[in-house]
């Protein structure tokens, strides 16, 4: 999932350097969280709020200038991306 995200990004004009940052900054995520980047897809909704400028893990992702919460978000346009191709295709 990871190197498909990293593709999307890709895809999606953001630069080389972001589209490899981003998927490396959640996998250090879901290694510090202990959870994996399944877990990390399933639960998305809930995980997001926590990074963002208010929530309760800000002062991890305040460390890079919010790059996890920027990726989490991407993440989340990415996985509806998928699903939205999915769903063409029935």
């Amino acid at each position: 999932m990871q190197m498909l995200f990293e593709a999307w990004l890709l895809d999606n004009n953001y630069k080389p350097t972001t589209a490899v940052d981003y998927p490396d900054r959640l996998r250090r995520l879901c290694a510090r969280e202990k959870i994996s980047y399944e877990y990390l897809a399933e639960h998305l909704s809930e995980i997001i709020p926590q990074y963002d400028k208010t929530g309760r893990k800000s002062s991890y992702a305040k460390t890079s200038h919010y790059s996890v919460w920027n990726a989490l978000c991407r993440f989340k346009e990415f996985l509806s991306d998928e699903n939205t191709k999915l769903e063409s295709l029935n």
